[in-house]
C-alpha cells in the first residue's frame, strides 16, 4: 500500500513539474483562441450595431502576448489593421488604423485615422476616440468627421 501511494504521489509530482513550465504557453494559446472566437469576424454584427468598424474576413492575423492584430495584406491606403487587446478571455480595447496617404519613398503614412474603442470588464463600450494624425498635427475629431474621411477611402478603392 505504501509503495502504491508513493508511486501515485511521484507520478502526480512529475506531471506537475513537466506541466509547470508550459502552463503560460497553454494559457496564452487558449486566451488568444477565446478572443479570436469571441471578438473576431463573428463579432462584426455587434461592431456594426455599436457603430464600430467591422473586421474583414480575408485579413491576416498575428498573435502577440496581449493583443491580436488583424491586418490588410494588400496596399497601403484604407483600413490597414485592427488590434484587439485582451486580458485572459476579456476584451480591453480595440484599435482601428486607417491610412489616407502613403509616402513610398519615406515608407510612412502622410495622414492616418486611429479609432480607439475601450471596453469595461463586462465587454461594454466605455468610449470611442477618433484621432487624425498628419506630419504637422494630431487632433481628436467627432465620429461624423471620421466617417466622412472613411467614405473618401471608398471612392479611392472603387477607382
Amino acid at each position: 500500500m505504501k509503495k502504491t501511494t508513493f508511486r501515485n504521489l511521484f507520478a502526480a509530482l512529475s506531471f506537475i513539474v513537466i506541466l509547470l513550465p508550459i502552463y503560460p504557453s497553454i494559457r496564452s494559446y487558449f486566451s488568444k483562441r477565446c478572443i479570436t472566437e469571441k471578438y473576431g469576424v463573428d463579432y462584426n454584427d455587434r461592431r456594426k450595431k455599436l457603430g464600430l468598424y467591422p473586421l474583414p474576413s480575408d485579413w491576416g492575423r498575428r498573435n502577440l502576448d496581449s493583443c491580436i492584430i488583424w491586418y490588410n495584406p494588400s496596399g497601403h491606403v484604407g483600413h490597414r489593421w485592427k488590434n484587439v487587446y485582451f486580458k485572459g478571455c476579456s476584451i480591453e480595447k480595440e484599435l482601428d488604423f486607417f491610412g489616407f496617404g502613403y509616402d513610398a519613398e519615406k515608407k510612412q503614412y502622410t495622414k492616418v485615422l486611429e479609432v480607439m474603442t475601450r471596453y469595461d470588464e463586462q465587454a461594454k463600450v466605455v468610449d470611442i476616440r477618433y484621432k487624425v494624425q498628419t506630419a504637422s498635427s494630431n487632433r481628436f475629431i467627432a465620429k461624423a468627421e471620421a466617417d466622412s474621411l472613411i467614405r473618401t477611402l471608398a471612392t479611392v478603392d472603387s477607382k
